[in-house]
């Protein structure tokens, strides 16, 4: 299947990467989730050669590395397969795409632990990675104990004040802890800790793992929510990711930096009083949009749900550093159409995600067909 039909006509000069370096930012809601947008830029990138007119100014091929707290390896793979019919696994094998873990190690139980208690002999592989995790128990949360006999149940804030202080310990005792790579499995890598240290050694790792092709190539880097981690180690402020942000782009290997946030009004707009985490988020978010060459973000109709439409992609570029990108000025036959149409209708277009993964975006007035 040609790559057009992968990735709608309209959707095409907002996934592909800009020939000059830069910071990309997708934002979703609960409701409207934005992994199908993540997947069309994974497809846009290794998918593409050194036939392409843009998006790699070297005229390689170009490599990425997906780093997620949210997802594992397994639900990428599906998910990108299915939308797009890419084989991520393939791409490992060939180092051309790697993929770093932050989720199972840091909050889900180990296999087979049932208990609470690490699996796995101590000195195990996955003995370590089991100590590093939040204690759980079966059916709770990650950070949550059971009462001890006799104990009442705690309150939802000394409860969740708990979940937070072990966190924080948690993240300041492993923050030295080195990376974790499978040989049997190239291109996995695991985060056990929620130290930006170790986060930014890890990636590195990952980086150095890519093979080097014949022909000078681009690296895009993806982090799929990291402002997770403002909610489990409290220690960590906007400021220390967005530095972190800044620090994965210059390493060396690096064209592109793509960050998906969440961008929920429960998080962005403050209660009375304000919580922490609503500051945090608020702060990360307006942070980064500043930052970023170019925003995408999905959410909902503003009348609601609709059976017909998924919801708005609202794109929002920076001209000072978007000006020569060829992408909004040669994207095709119809391409500098599509672009102008966006730039007048205030970069707003509608998309339908389907059953089968495909998905359909179109301007307003018209079907989704």
């Amino acid at each position: 299947m040609p790559p057009s039909s992968r990735i709608p006509p309209l959707l095409q000069p907002l996934v592909r990467t800009p020939k000059d370096d830069s910071l990309l930012l997708v934002t979703g809601t609960l409701d409207a989730s934005a992994n199908w947008l993540v997947a069309r830029f994974l497809y846009d990138a290794l998918s593409g050669g050194s036939d392409r007119e843009d998006g790699n100014k070297d005229g390689g091929p170009t490599k990425v590395v997906l780093v997620s707290w949210m997802r594992d390896y397994d639900f990428w793979r599906q998910e990108v397969r299915k939308g797009t019919g890419l084989d991520l696994g393939s791409l490992r094998t060939q180092g051309r795409f790697a993929f770093v873990d932050g989720l199972s190690a840091l909050f889900l139980p180990a296999d087979g632990d049932d208990d609470g208690t690490a699996g796995g002999a101590p000195g195990a592989p996955g003995a370590a990675a089991a100590g590093n995790r939040l204690p759980t128990r079966p059916g709770a949360p990650p950070g949550r104990l059971p009462p001890p006999p006799g104990r009442t149940p705690p309150t939802p804030a000394s409860a969740n004040a708990h979940a937070l202080a072990l966190a924080h310990a948690h993240a300041h005792a492993h923050a030295h802890t080195p990376p974790r790579t499978s040989p049997a499995q190239p291109g996995l890598h695991t985060l056990s800790s929620a130290s930006l240290d170790h986060v930014a050694a890890t990636v590195t790792a990952a980086l150095a793992s890519l093979r080097s092709p014949g022909a000078a190539s681009t690296t895009l880097v993806v982090l799929d929510n990291p402002d997770l981690l403002l909610a489990a180690a409290p220690s960590l402020t906007p400021s220390s990711l967005a530095s972190l942000f800044l620090t994965i782009h210059s390493h060396q290997p690096v064209s592109h930096l793509l960050v998906h946030l969440q961008s929920d009004l429960a998080l962005l707009t403050p209660s009375l009083p304000p919580q922490p985490l609503q500051i945090a988020q608020q702060n990360l978010v307006v942070k980064t949009a500043h930052m970023s060459a170019k925003i995408l973000g999905v959410r909902l109709l503003d009348t609601g749900v609709a059976r017909d439409v998924s919801g708005v992609l609202r794109a929002t570029v920076n001209k000072d550093s978007w000006a020569t990108v060829g992408a909004l000025r040669s994207a095709g036959s119809g391409g500098r159409a599509h672009a102008d149409s966006l730039e007048e209708m205030g970069s707003e277009v509608l998309y339908k995600v389907h059953g089968d993964g495909s998905v359909k975006v179109f301007e307003r007035g018209t079907a989704a067909a």
